[in-house]
């Protein structure tokens, strides 16, 4: 049996939700608090950048960092990850069979991405006026299709569910439309912003301005419209409409997708997800005074 390793807190993800409450938990020398990180990979992404390279306003490379690099001083770096989560004896296993006991832990593993659910969508991303600011590989191909958009429809996509940042699907497309409009292209363009929620944006304050600025910009909105597939060869987008079930088909130039998003699989299927909420308490309160 493999010897226990126990942390005061343990946070599972080493990407910018992890770094960034692991330096919040160690700012003060004072508070001498036993903090580790468990993330498997070598390198960090700091991936809210990533609108800004895809709109041509900084290069990718500038998002890339070793992962020992960011890692805050006095913090653990467990260079390992989670096969299984046992919350009620504050215990989890690790990919390499380590067993780590804690007081508290903080899951920030992120969402996956699932271009496959889209079918067309994995195979075309990345060429073919088809791109997506939400990986670091195809993150190029957004930039190259808006600085040589010349005329047409550009759609931009915002599936039903979690994504990560609700805000980059349309960050993005009004970045284009700056763009097109500097170029002297957007009178020759149709900006269409298909998306399967409700409305534009769901904090109501956020929502009312949003409206005004894709009235303004001209941007015809598609709301409860999901991306059910990609047809490359045709350059067209198939949308469901949530409601009723009906398909539209849009003509595209230029389609950006915010791909679906889902749980990490030892996450959807750990007791963490289908536990009591007890389970997420720890034992003693040893964060209070930090809040």
């Amino acid at each position: 049996m493999s010897k226990i390793i126990h942390h005061q807190i343990i946070i599972v993800g080493g990407g910018t939700a992890g770094i960034t409450v692991a330096a919040q938990l160690t700012r003060d020398w004072f508070r001498r608090l036993d903090v580790a990180v468990i993330e498997p990979s070598d390198t960090h992404y700091y991936q809210p950048l990533w609108t800004m390279v895809g709109a041509g306003l900084a290069k990718k490379t500038v998002t890339e960092r070793r992962e020992g690099s960011v890692i805050p001083r006095g913090v653990t770096w467990l260079r390992d990850a989670v096969a299984e989560f046992f919350p009620d004896q504050y215990m989890l296993r690790t990919r390499d069979g380590k067993t780590i006991t804690y007081d508290w832990l903080v899951v920030g593993a992120g969402i996956q991405i699932n271009w496959d659910k889209v079918p067309g969508l994995k195979e075309s991303v990345g060429k073919g006026g088809v791109c997506s600011n939400y990986s670091y590989a195809t993150v190029d191909s957004t930039w190259e299709a808006i600085r040589s958009f010349r005329a047409g429809n550009a759609v931009f996509t915002n599936p039903s569910g979690a994504v990560k940042c609700g805000g980059a699907p349309q960050k993005i497309m009004y970045l284009a439309d700056d763009r097109f409009r500097e170029a002297g292209v957007r009178d020759k363009t149709k900006i269409t912003f298909a998306s399967a929620l409700p409305h534009i944006f769901a904090v109501e304050p956020y929502r009312a301005t949003l409206e005004e600025v894709a009235a303004r910009k001209e941007i015809d909105c598609r709301f409860r419209h999901e991306l059910v597939e990609v047809r490359p060869d045709s350059k067209e987008a198939v949308f469901k409409n949530i409601d009723t079930q009906e398909q539209l088909t849009l003509p595209y130039d230029l389609l950006h997708v915010t791909p679906p998003m889902g749980p990490l699989k030892f996450i959807a299927s750990s007791p963490l997800i289908h536990g009591e909420p007890a389970h997420l308490c720890g034992p003693r309160p040893i964060l209070s005074p930090l809040i």
